[in-house]
């Protein structure tokens, strides 16, 4: 039985995100696609990547 890499299972899950994107019709921004590169690269982690597109996107309710 063939081995798959983690690299491999990473490049997958990114091509999924970017999927699922084009079926919602849906373009990620630059910095999505550069971050979710990085990931592949072992420079970001996923969470990090998260937590950066949180911070742009949602926001801060201070009751």
């Amino acid at each position: 039985m063939k081995k798959i890499s983690k690299q491999a299972v990473r490049s997958k899950s990114v091509s999924n995100v970017l999927a699922s994107l084009r079926i919602e019709k849906l373009a990620p921004g630059d910095y999505v696609v550069e971050g979710l590169n990085a990931c592949m690269r072992h420079q970001e982690t996923t969470a990090h990547v998260l937590q950066e597109v949180m911070r742009r996107h949602v926001t801060l309710r201070r009751d």
